[in-house]
């Protein structure tokens, strides 16, 4: 019978038919290459049929094509299952024997597993540091003649669906095996085989897709609490239970409908299992999302942009998926039930920058919650991240301005690739008076000059004054996150501004027209419910909180009215218009949602270093036409400091 280890090594090269080298299988399996040598002669020596593994010096080590149905034949024979029953699995053994009546003896113990009393103690012994240590419970008890469990019913179904959910991380197609050692010969295998089909059905008529783990997680469940019930093991309702999301309510009256009428302490210990998994046909959408997860994302988001420079808002679509994510993660750590990531340590050695970027998670959670995320959940959030820098992340296009000497355009193209591959790209190297021409046909984002004395008039700008020391480096990185910053107020201005909502006027207006006449036009572009309410509520707040900022513009909004999108009408006042005893030149009039938005955060800050900039007003105020406005806020935000 072979170890673990030689059954991994044999799955390892079935997955790879055209075979793999002795140092990747020692990476996989984190080993030597000498042990891998010494495992394969044993598998070898072992098969019934002669040596299996071949090796060649083109191919490594590979099964030839007729002896692949051999090896799929193991996996799938009884053979394979009592492989399980190698001594790191005894303990999973004596937990089921003491399950169905809550106890067992001692000695029928040591008959079911060929062991000596001694032996039995030292099992149950390094099992219940195992529990302890992997499950922080006490489930199994020993003294004298007796193993017996000492946990009221939920917290026995809580740890076994724990047990389930981890352990078949790394023993795919094994959930039968443990639901047949828990429950014993009340387990059977066409009944558990028929629930599947039957919970899969049901997934596939809502168009809900759910990975082959967690059908088969889901279905253990129900099939453990069905079992458990019918031993007469009864579940304690709590009175403080939360009702379940609708999406699991309508999960449970399927299973009524089957003949699955589960009491309220049942479904209360299932509820929060089935709390962490998405069992609805789409995305969340954002009323279902809990407001903290969007605030750990906004704040994640934050911390990435300030720290490393990318802008994880840049995408409507990876921001959905990760939060989305993290609102299970969330669920998940609340109800104990995380997820273990069998490919943790790949993640780490393939992707370690997306880990150390995802690391900013811990913090942030820790702030809320007052506990730390596990390490599996970090690097699911790097997957996210990796994805993000392979095929999100938008790199600023550089142009390097060639010094005459080539050493030192080496040096420092080497350098940008060494610090900044995932933030700059370095799209050609010219010399200064090639540039101009160069813009006309080209693009760029960032112009790199070797040269002392060059500034490029309109274009950001970074000099690099000899060898590129750590000095350079964070000077470069504070560019780059000022050229992100720029990027990400220009996507708000596209996505908030409407040239539709932005009203010039030439002649004297009254301040409550115009209120009126903004919110007509924010409710043409269907941003707000009622315009009346929306205007008595905006006048009403003017009277008791004024929003003028400085001596020539102001935000007025409602105190108390919420919008159906947020958008931003914009009045220019040629005639400025006396309010508030200021002289007002400038109106944004602001239509916010319920929620939270860190882009009217954003917006915010550039109102306030654009109060004390007389000229930025005036420049806005002068613009003749609603498309030269928004082109004028874009070169004013990037001309104002941070």
């Amino acid at each position: 019978m072979f170890t673990r280890r030689q059954s991994k090594l044999l799955e390892i090269l079935l997955n790879n038919v055209q075979g793999i080298t002795g140092t990747k299988l020692a990476e996989y399996l984190e080993v030597s290459s000498r042990t891998i040598r010494s495992e394969i002669g044993e598998i070898n020596r072992a098969w019934k049929d002669g040596s299996i593994i071949k090796s060649s010096r083109k191919q490594g080590y590979y099964i030839e094509e007729t002896d692949l149905s051999a090896v799929r034949s193991y996996f799938l024979s009884e053979g394979q299952e009592k492989r399980e029953e190698e001594v790191k699995d005894r303990g999973w053994m004596i937990l089921g024997m003491v399950l169905k009546a809550g106890r067992a003896d001692i000695f029928d113990v040591e008959n079911e597993l060929a062991l000596s009393q001694p032996a039995v103690h030292k099992e149950v012994s390094r099992f219940q540091k195992k529990l302890l240590s992997e499950y922080q419970c006490e489930l199994l008890r020993m003294s004298g003649e007796w193993i017996w469990i000492e946990n009221d019913e939920a917290k026995i179904r809580q740890t076994l669906f724990r047990i389930i959910k981890n352990e078949t991380q790394e023993r795919t197609r094994h959930y039968a095996w443990f639901l047949k050692t828990f429950l014993q010969e009340d387990f059977d295998q066409k009944e558990y085989d028929w629930m599947v089909k039957l919970v899969k059905e049901y997934f596939d008529s809502k168009c809900i897709q759910v990975s082959d783990d967690n059908l088969y997680m889901i279905v253990s469940a129900v099939y453990i609490t069905m079992i458990r019930g019918f031993q007469n093991h009864k579940v304690a309702a709590s009175e403080e239970a939360e009702p379940a999301k609708e999406e699991v309510q309508q999960f449970f009256a399927f299973l009524k409908e089957q003949g699955f009428d589960f009491d309220e302490g049942d479904r209360q210990v299932l509820e929060g299992l089935l709390h962490g998994f998405r069992l609805t046909a789409k995305i969340a959408a954002e009323s279902e999302i809990d407001s903290l997860s969007i605030l750990i994302l906004e704040d994640f988001c934050h911390d990435v942009m300030e720290k490393y420079h990318f802008d994880l808002w840049q995408s409507q679509s990876f921001y959905e998926n990760i939060l989305n994510h993290i609102e299970y993660m969330m669920r998940r750590m609340e109800t104990g039930y995380e997820a273990k990531n069998p490919i943790l340590n790949e993640i780490k050695k393939q992707y370690p920058y997306a880990y150390e970027i995802s690391m900013l998670m811990v913090p942030i959670v820790f702030r809320y919650k007052n506990c730390y995320i596990q390490d599996d959940e970090i690097s699911f959030i790097a997957i996210f991240v990796e994805h993000f820098l392979e095929n999100v992340n938008k790199k600023l296009e550089a142009v390097l301005i060639s010094s005459a000497r080539f050493s030192v355009n080496s040096i420092v193209s080497k350098w940008i690739g060494l610090n900044f591959q995932n933030q700059i790209e370095i799209v050609d190297i010219m010399p200064k008076h090639s540039l101009e021409q160069y813009l006309e046909t080209h693009s760029v984002d960032l112009v790199i000059s070797i040269m002392d004395t060059f500034v490029h008039p309109t274009i950001a700008t970074f000099r690099v004054d000899g060898i590129p020391n750590q000095y350079t480096l964070a000077a470069m990185n504070a560019l780059v996150y000022k050229i992100r910053v720029n990027y990400r107020f220009r996507e708000i201005i596209k996505e908030h501004f409407n040239k539709t909502t932005i009203r010039i006027y030439r002649e004297k207006v009254e301040f409550v027209q115009l209120i009126e006449e903004l919110s007509q036009a924010l409710k043409a572009e269907d941003c707000i419910y009622d315009v009346k309410e929306f205007v008595n509520d905006v006048l009403q707040r003017e009277v008791n909180y004024p929003t003028y900022i400085g001596d020539w513009f102001m935000i007025p909004h409602p105190l108390m009215t919420f919008a159906k999108k947020t958008a931003i009408g914009v009045g220019i006042l040629k005639k400025p218009a006396r309010i508030h005893s200021k002289e007002i030149q400038v109106v944004f009039l602001l239509a916010m949602e319920h929620k939270q938005n860190e882009q009217i955060g954003v917006l915010f800050e550039f109102f306030r270093h654009m109060a004390q900039n007389r000229s930025a007003i005036g420049r806005l105020a002068a613009v003749e036409t609603e498309e030269e406005f928004v082109e004028v806020l874009i070169r004013i935000s990037n001309s104002l400091e941070s």
